[in-house]
């Protein structure tokens, strides 16, 4: 059992100290540093001079990912879901330069693109949280809410619904859920306003309550998916030492997030869908979710020309 926690740990990009304490305080396995490293090396992990996996796996991974929501994804961000994800053996240099062939654009304009921030500090773990919604895809049926620690920036809940009538105000403070926002954009969510987008300009979407429907049906759970993915990520980046800010090792435990799970798309579209098309199966990639799309549409048309 030991050993499962400590591969899952390690392919999570812990330091082999952190592995030791969550062990310890996650799992209740005591070992010293000396058998840790023991197993790891029984294991064949290590960090330095890495056996990568097969080139071909890694180089198609990269370019469904560049092809899809991680098409905004810088190298390190890219590296990590290679391994989170796709359970890749690869070094960043790898990914740098493969990334560089695939999104050479993409490289020059994220280079040397830096941010001046404002000083926050908060005093410690769970001191305070910061909740907002997301409504960028208010328009196209989905609403993302979030709540991410001021102290740890770990986000601690992040889920995706089909409504977002609750009243809000400008948020003129909330930097750190803010700054999530952006990140969470660039490397998932503007993957589906593109799509969005681009299926309004062609007429497959009009904003109706049928397409919209339909498009919280066929693309629900693949947003929510990424969603998950994308905080993985983010809760296993680390954070650079600030002036004036106190370092602790660990975050305090984590409380239930809903009372009532979010519905990812109405009940009736899918029992609709299910006497439309029987054999009809949840979508697992984008081209899947946008071919179902149009087949509920037209088969819907089909049906109303027989009424």
């Amino acid at each position: 059992m030991a050993e499962f926690y400590i591969k899952k740990y390690f392919l999570e990009n812990y330091k082999i100290s952190d592995i030791r304490q969550l062990l310890i305080t996650k799992h209740d396995i005591s070992i010293s540093m000396s058998t840790l490293k023991r197993i790891l090396s029984t294991l064949g992990l290590k960090r330095k001079y890495v056996q990568e996996s097969n080139m071909r796996d890694i180089i198609a991974a990269a370019i469904e990912e560049v092809n899809s929501c991680g098409y905004n994804l810088g190298y390190r961000s890219l590296w990590k879901k290679l391994k989170l994800q796709y359970k890749l053996r690869v070094r960043k240099e790898t990914v740098y330069k493969i990334l560089k062939i695939l999104d050479p654009e993409g490289i020059a304009n994220r280079y040397g693109n830096k941010l001046r921030r404002r000083r926050y500090i908060s005093p410690g773990p769970n001191f305070m949280w910061h909740l907002d919604g997301y409504d960028k895809l208010k328009q196209f049926g989905f609403a993302i809410y979030g709540c991410i620690d001021g102290f740890s920036r770990k986000v601690m809940w992040l889920e995706v619904a089909t409504t977002n009538n609750y009243p809000a105000g400008t948020s003129v403070k909330n930097q750190r859920i803010e700054s999530y926002w952006g990140q969470m954009r660039q490397h998932t969510v503007d993957f589906y306003i593109q799509l969005f987008k681009c299926m309004q300009e062609k007429g497959l979407f009009d904003g109706s309550s049928l397409h919209i429907k339909c498009l919280q049906l066929c693309f629900g759970p693949l947003l929510k998916y990424d969603l998950q993915n994308n905080k993985k990520l983010w809760n296993q980046h680390r954070i650079r030492r600030q002036a004036a800010r106190n370092h602790l090792d660990t975050v305090g435990k984590l409380i239930e997030r809903f009372t009532k799970k979010p519905q990812l798309f109405d009940p009736l579209m899918k029992e609709l869908t299910k006497l439309l098309i029987p054999d009809f199966k949840i979508p697992t990639n984008p081209t899947e979710a946008f071919n179902l799309y149009k087949q509920i549409l037209s088969e819907y048309a089909a049906f109303k020309r027989q009424q």
